[in-house]
């Protein structure tokens, strides 16, 4: 009952081991390396912070090309911050996906746990706490969804500019992207926003997770 018991306490903490695969969670032997939820959530700040920061680059580039002698080393800055925020965004999203896809076996690990406790108030206790982190984890997968709606077609547009200016890098090319840098500054704040909201999501979810 002991080691059941230990089994129990180390299943429970999901922000810790989300993405152990079911034999790990069997034999209570930690993973070289664990994506867990703390993880993901520094990987979105860290996203958060770039495509800041990329729309900065992106404005001075614009500012860059009333100076003469000042764009190239503008564009350059531009599409460095931009590949970093490209090369995050990937990471992330990969990580959110093995994360999503091993979660199953997380729950069905935890249940197969709970149907050998003996004692069945403290059995339906367990069953409450299971069903409540199976709905947090949920509402994380929605607004993780709804953020990655408007994070990818931000990139990709970024992308476009960064496209854009390397076929034809000039004041002319500048100006005429004024718009375009107008609106893509606009929509940081959404995407910023969207990000943010998974992030309080998965802080929500770990706060209510129990502490070692």
């Amino acid at each position: 009952m002991k080691r059941n018991t230990a089994v129990l306490a180390c299943l429970l903490a999901l922000g810790t081991t989300l993405s152990l695969p079911k034999e790990t969670l069997a034999q209570s032997t930690p993973p070289t390396s664990v994506i867990s939820l703390a993880d993901l959530r520094n990987q979105l700040a860290k996203v958060q912070s770039e495509v800041s920061a990329t729309i900065i680059s992106l404005n001075s580039l614009k500012e860059a090309a009333k100076k003469p002698g000042e764009l190239n080393a503008a564009a350059t800055g531009f599409t460095t911050r931009f590949r970093t925020l490209e090369s995050s965004v990937e990471a992330t999203r990969k990580n959110a996906i093995t994360v999503k896809a091993r979660v199953k076996d997380h729950y069905d690990a935890w249940q197969k746990t709970l149907t050998e406790m003996q004692n069945a108030k403290l059995r339906e206790k367990a069953q409450d706490r299971f069903t409540e982190s199976q709905k947090q984890f949920g509402k994380i997968v929605a607004q993780a969804t709804e953020a990655k709606e408007q994070v990818l077609p931000f990139v990709s547009d970024l992308k476009d500019v960064v496209i854009y200016l390397e076929a034809d890098l000039s004041d002319e090319a500048v100006d005429s992207l004024s718009n375009t840098i107008w609106k893509l500054g606009n929509r940081s704040k959404s995407v910023n926003s969207s990000i943010g909201n998974v992030i309080e999501q998965i802080d929500r979810t770990i706060k209510s997770l129990p502490q070692k």
